[in-house]
């Protein structure tokens, strides 16, 4: 009998503020850039994330989103409805700010007002007007070939050869924190999630893992095999749900208020959504097809966070 791989997860890293972030890590913890979507942005959960960021991208208008949270934060308006960022309670934190280190897209819904504020900054703007992929995978694409290139340059100030370039670009990882949004257009929310699963698979898109944040929820695609989601207290609310968005899949939980073994899922059938978590050590595993995994914000990382 063939073993089990097991695939470790330690969400509420990204969650934790970082200071000095780079495109090289520690074999424990995993350098991660953050795509910002065109969709209203969880300003909480941004401010979370970005200092950490080793790269920080703007799909197209997502570059709109990122100014007006700065605008919005830095003038402690995020608790009016002033802006595609705003909490319905407010929020006061100290939010933290930074250019993007590019605008990717075909710049078909970019504001030139935006465009040329970020321009007059120094930021990146690149235009790829390529219709068959979308502006969420022209910012993989872009990141993947960035942190190749700031690998091999900075491997070249050190004297290494273009072989060993290539050979470590090749296995680099990258974690990617996407930030979206599931509660506007249904097709906007299901292209999201369609697009966290081709970048499981295409590894020309991703070398790494891929998250979705939104308004309420971390969501990722489970990996093949046993699953360890390691938890810490104050990020995430209790509530939790595998999602069989592939097909039937059969589950077995450990560390959930309604634990499962075998149990057969999938749409139009059983589907296990608002379960609870009970232990900060959660283990998942299933036969068939990969479900998607969501976690519940903790309320201060929610886009309706408390003050």
């Amino acid at each position: 009998m063939a073993d089990i791989t097991t695939t470790h997860w330690h969400p509420c890293r990204l969650l934790a503020t970082h200071a000095a972030p780079t495109t090289t890590a520690a074999a424990t913890d995993t350098p991660y850039s953050v795509i910002i979507l065109n969709q209203p942005v969880n300003c909480n959960a941004l401010n979370a994330v970005i200092s950490g960021a080793s790269l920080l991208v703007c799909a197209d208008a997502g570059a709109d989103r990122l100014l007006h949270y700065d605008q919005a934060t830095s003038m402690g308006t995020t608790s009016t409805g002033t802006g595609p960022n705003h909490s319905e309670h407010g929020c006061d934190h100290q939010y933290r700010h930074r250019l993007p280190d590019a605008i990717v897209g075909d710049l078909d819904s970019l504001s030139a007002g935006t465009e040329a504020h970020y321009r007059e900054r120094g930021v990146q703007v690149v235009k790829d007007p390529d219709q068959y992929s979308t502006d969420f995978t022209k910012c993989l694409r872009w990141i993947r070939g960035e942190v190749g290139r700031r690998r091999r340059e900075g491997q070249s100030q050190q004297g290494a050869s273009d072989t060993d370039n290539n050979e470590d670009n090749d296995c680099m990882t990258m974690d990617v924190v996407v930030l979206g949004g599931l509660g506007g257009r249904v097709d906007q929310g299901f292209s999201q999630i369609h697009h966290l699963y081709m970048a499981e698979t295409e590894l020309e898109l991703l070398q790494g893992r891929i998250y979705l944040l939104s308004e309420q929820s971390l969501s990722f695609v489970l990996a093949n095999g046993q699953n360890v989601i390691h938890l810490e207290p104050g990020y995430f609310g209790e509530n939790v749900g595998i999602i069989p968005v592939l097909g039937r899949a059969l589950i077995t939980t450990k560390g959930l208020e309604w634990d499962v073994e075998d149990w057969p899922t999938e749409f139009g059938g059983q589907v296990s959504t608002s379960n609870h978590i009970r232990s900060d050590l959660i283990e998942i595993k299933f036969e068939g097809p990969q479900p998607l995994l969501t976690l519940e914000l903790e309320i201060k990382l929610s886009a309706s966070g408390e003050k």
